[in-house]
């Protein structure tokens, strides 16, 4: 076992306006993979909670209610506007699945991308996107990758991204997914693969079952293929992860892709009960032609401010966002051990 969870506590002290000395604990974590560090900082959730987990419903019920008029995903204007796949990406021009819309974002940002939406929803709090919405949404995705796939087999790099409500970067409020497709790997699977590699190189051994066999202190839940951990060094609020184990997207079962929804609903039914209103997640996947399975796909999901009339982005102020080094409010043995009755 070669694993090293790498960490350093340090004490801080700042004197008051009044000259009271106050002193804090923080604490310094090394990704065990990457090496990337974050910063735990208990005392600031009691300064920060009122950014997350308060929510201003009156006037977040009102701007709901102020986007449905003309969205753009509902009907009857999803009908009317969605754009089409060209003959070269995808057969149909839009792909179907009962309510599931598949179409082009007309603004693309990578070599292949899509949004995932039903007309027939519009908000969801998070106690109604359950396991089946997800299972159908994913599936979705899915198929679009697998389609986009056969017609270039160059696209290789598949994720599925979700950003809910404008703190997580989501330009419209009606539930979307996006599914985007690359010929070279986004920057983080490119980090999590090329160190993957450093490692079994240094250990003669692969990364991701010897993170599992360790990880005992961060474990969620294992169910099949799926294994749920809050991550040793975070990178976001409430962050929980997944490791899949299959290298890519184009080998999940619709028994994974069931348990994968079933784990995102709970986490999602944790982030309802806590007072979030606001998340990203990705799924991402190895490369699609691999042909060995030393990469393990995975999923990474984190909370966000709450959406309000004064917002503020707490979370990608200069530290975090160019600097790279993410500063988080709860120990993750603390959040696994939470989340853990929700699975």
């Amino acid at each position: 076992m070669s694993i090293e969870f790498k960490s350093e506590i340090k004490t801080l002290q700042v004197l008051t306006s009044d000259g009271d000395l106050v002193t804090y604990e923080i604490e310094y974590r090394s990704d065990p993979l990457t090496s990337r560090i974050s910063v735990i900082c208990p005392y600031l959730k009691e300064k920060w909670v009122e950014f997350y987990s308060v929510q201003d419903k009156d006037w977040l019920n009102k701007i709901i209610e102020e986007s449905k008029e003309n969205c753009l995903f509902c009907k009857p204007l999803i009908d009317e506007i969605a754009a089409k796949f060209p003959e070269q990406q995808i057969e149909e021009d839009i792909l179907k699945f009962d309510d599931i819309y598949v179409f082009p974002n007309l603004y693309p940002r990578a070599d292949f991308e899509a949004v995932v939406t039903s007309p027939d929803v519009h908000y969801l709090d998070f106690s109604t996107i359950n396991t089946d919405l997800l299972y159908r949404f994913l599936s979705a995705s899915i198929e679009c990758i697998k389609k986009a796939y056969q017609k270039n087999n160059k696209l290789i790099y598949p994720v599925i991204g979700c950003n809910y409500l404008p703190p997580a970067g989501a330009s419209l409020m009606h539930f979307h997914l996006q599914v985007s497709i690359q010929e070279v790997p986004f920057h983080y699977v490119k980090t999590l693969t090329d160190s993957s590699v450093q490692y079994e190189i240094r250990n003669h051994a692969n990364f991701w079952p010897d993170l599992m066999n360790a990880n005992k202190d961060r474990e969620i839940k294992q169910k099949n293929n799926i294994y749920w951990h809050v991550p040793f060094a975070p990178t976001g609020f409430c962050e929980i992860r997944a490791i899949i184990n299959k290298p890519n997207m184009l080998m999940f079962t619709t028994e994974d892709i069931r348990d994968i929804a079933e784990g995102l609903s709970n986490i999602l039914r944790y982030y309802n009960d806590h007072g979030f209103a606001a998340f990203n997640c990705v799924i991402y996947s190895g490369r699609l032609n691999a042909e060995n399975n030393d990469f393990y796909s995975g999923i990474r999901m984190v909370a966000r401010p709450n959406p309000r009339p004064n917002y503020t982005s707490i979370d990608s102020w200069y530290m975090p966002f160019l600097l790279g080094q993410t500063v988080v409010l709860e120990k993750p043995e603390d959040l696994s051990k939470e989340i853990r009755n929700y699975f």
